[in-house]
């Protein structure tokens, strides 16, 4: 795995390198944003840090290109600065940064927490319980908690959201978004329809369909209608969800010379049938391309495919670069896809995704109402906030623990607003990623960390955590 750093000097590179030192990664120092970015498009590395202090990288658009790339948008990225504003912080975790260190005169990041951090990167789904030093003391305070999300489709009345949340069908949550507020629409809660049916466009853990609820439904539904007529181009092109398993290096970057950097595609290349399934959960895509010399060399990997396409909106495409497989076999064995003699044509992956296109604006059963509006990745109207009131129950040196009516995805960003804050000396609104989770009676525990924690709060939080060990919430609470 590789870490790249983007920085014009080496303070920042030698700082990563002594950090990650006992680990067996790959780094890489890049001294322009240019090269960078060209780095970052040709290798896929999985961290990228960079120079926050540097005007001239700009961190906030360069992470928010790399993470609406094709490919690029599994990438995590970490921004070292100076910059404590609020503004700044926000700006980073709205474009996608994974987590900010700050560093200032006279002391560096904590190396151990930076090495720790890196590693929750590499394997946020199932991360180590044990990475980071939580040692909890009571700290209950009512609170406001939001998270952001996208929005694939909506209707007048419904409606397709991605977000890091894991709710349940017929559960409500109040939402936040442009088009909302320019049409004067209030009081505005989704409630859950179905999960994850429609493939997804923006790498969210979950899908949802929803019904969008209103302060004044019958006046409201006359406004999004009305608004979704008079902006219906923006539905020109639908973006199309496309994976493709090639093993072959070379392969794979004549498909991605096929697949366009533009509002169409969304796509993401494999070289093995080893995890396919999980593969197909995840992505939910629209149309996998898949070489039948992979299909050959491990026929039961391909197996679940077959249910995957029963259950979803989905096509299969088999090819084969060097025309050795017998593609009657194929088409017998598998009738469910389609197969072709040689290898993928840049004309016909256009053509399959032209018509891939006319059929989901044409879906009317499975992906959504007749009349809707489809947003895509470069537009405001597709970013979304979701609202809910939660309890924070404990607190820790590099977190919280709170208590939700859901589940949150491991590597969530969120905010959460509350007074308790104000007691400790901090802004009462604080941003967090999720990194553990567990089910209560009735609500869902969440172990968090701190994003972009200062070296001064950090400070005040150590000596609240030692005061109400020794002394008592209450009695804390009653001083503060």
């Amino acid at each position: 795995m590789t870490i790249a750093v983007i920085d014009q000097g080496a303070e920042l590179y030698w700082f990563v390198s002594n950090a990650l030192l006992q680990d067996e990664l790959t780094l890489k120092h890049l001294k322009t944003k240019e090269a960078g970015e060209l780095f970052i498009y040709q290798t896929l590395p999985s961290v990228v840090v960079l120079n926050g202090d540097d005007k001239s990288i700009q961190c906030e658009t360069l992470i928010g290109k790399i993470r609406n790339h094709v490919f690029a948008r599994n990438t995590y990225f970490i921004v070292v600065t100076s910059d404590t504003s609020l503004e700044f912080k926000k700006s980073l975790i709205i474009a996608g940064a994974g987590q900010i260190f700050y560093r200032g005169k006279g002391h560096n990041p904590s190396a151990r927490f930076f090495r720790n951090t890196i590693k929750w990167f590499l394997n946020f789904k199932t991360p180590d319980p044990k990475l980071f030093d939580y040692k909890p003391v009571p700290f209950t305070y009512g609170a406001e908690f939001s998270t952001y999300g996208r929005i694939g489709w909506m209707s007048n009345s419904e409606c397709f959201i991605e977000v890091n949340l894991d709710l349940n069908v017929g559960q409500s949550i109040e939402i936040k978004n442009q088009v909302f507020e320019e049409q004067d629409i209030r009081d505005v809660k989704v409630t859950v329809l179905e999960k994850n049916k429609t493939g997804r466009y923006y790498q969210y853990a979950n899908g949802f369909k929803c019904k969008i609820e209103s302060k004044k439904p019958a006046l409201d539904i006359k406004k999004l209608d009305a608004w979704i007529d008079s902006n219906f181009e923006i539905s020109k092109h639908k973006p199309i969800k496309l994976v493709y398993f090639e093993p072959d290096c070379n392969r794979r970057e004549v498909i991605k010379s096929m697949i366009k950097v533009n509002q169409r595609y969304c796509a993401r290349g494999y070289g093995s049938l080893e995890n396919l399934q999980a593969d197909l959960e995840y992505q939910l895509p629209h149309l996998v391309l898949i070489d039948r010399q992979l299909i050959l060399a491990n026929k039961p990997k391909f197996e679940p495919i077959k249910k995957f396409i029963q259950s979803h909106f989905c096509y299969c495409v088999t090819y084969d670069n060097e025309g050795l497989s017998n593609i009657e076999d194929f088409k017998k064995d598998y009738p469910f896809a389609m197969h072709v003699p040689k290898d993928i044509e840049e004309q016909l992956l256009e053509s399959m995704v032209q018509k891939l296109e006319a059929k989901l604006l044409g879906e009317t059963d499975t992906a959504a109402p007749q009349k809707v509006i489809y947003f895509n990745k470069y537009s405001p109207y597709s970013r979304i906030s979701l609202h809910s009131q939660c309890q924070i129950s404990e607190l820790a040196i590099s977190g919280v623990g709170i208590e939700l009516p859901f589940a949150m995805s491991s590597y969530c960003a969120f905010e959460i607003i509350a007074q308790g804050f104000t007691h400790l000396r901090l802004d009462r609104s604080q941003f967090f990623r999720t990194f553990l989770s567990k089910k209560m009676t009735q609500k869902i525990y969440h172990q968090c960390v701190f994003f972009g924690q200062t070296l001064s709060d950090n400070e005040l939080i150590q000596i609240a955590v030692e005061k109400i060990k020794t002394e008592g919430l209450d009695k804390w609470k009653s001083e503060n």
